[in-house]
């Protein structure tokens, strides 16, 4: 009897106000994965997002990882860890492919080079922009909020 590989990719990010834009990236990552692949998402600790923008997420970590996970695309969802070496939540989800958002700021040859390092033969993807209707951006999304706010008063 043949063995099947599920191949597992790893995508990763805030996820603090879910939009189209994010959706439109875990839905490359998941087709990555494949038909039968899994696709785990990597939720940024509300520490890591306070220290990153100057300012604590709108919805803490546990509420962001609970609607991640609901995601048809996204098989499962776990909290990020207290440390700037991403390699460290590589090695504990061990995935085939990295995939990153066209926007996501990383040092792709440093993490390349620690998780080889490490022994994994980890693949890391950088997907292109893609276009959505709609607001893809959660500071786009509060900065409108506010500017309703500000023009409108505040809600009675």
């Amino acid at each position: 009897m043949k063995s099947v590989t599920r191949r597992t990719v790893l995508a990763a990010g805030k996820f603090d106000i879910l939009h189209l834009g994010h959706l439109a990236y875990l839905e490359q990552a998941k087709e990555l994965a494949g038909e039968d692949g899994e696709l785990v998402v990597v939720i940024a600790l509300d520490k890591t997002i306070e220290r990153e923008r100057g300012a604590p997420p709108v919805f803490p970590q546990e509420q962001r990882k609970r609607l991640v996970e609901s995601l048809w695309m996204v098989d499962r969802a776990v909290i990020g860890l207290d440390t700037e070496d991403h390699s460290e939540i590589v090695m504990m989800i061990r995935p085939d492919v990295i995939a990153l958002g066209y926007d996501q700021i990383t040092d792709t040859d440093r993490l390349g080079q620690a998780i080889a390092q490490r022994g994994l033969k980890t693949r890391i993807v950088r997907f292109g922009k893609m276009t959505a209707d709609g607001l893809c951006s959660s500071t786009q999304i509060r900065e409108r909020i506010l500017k309703f706010y500000r023009e409108n008063g505040r809600a009675k």
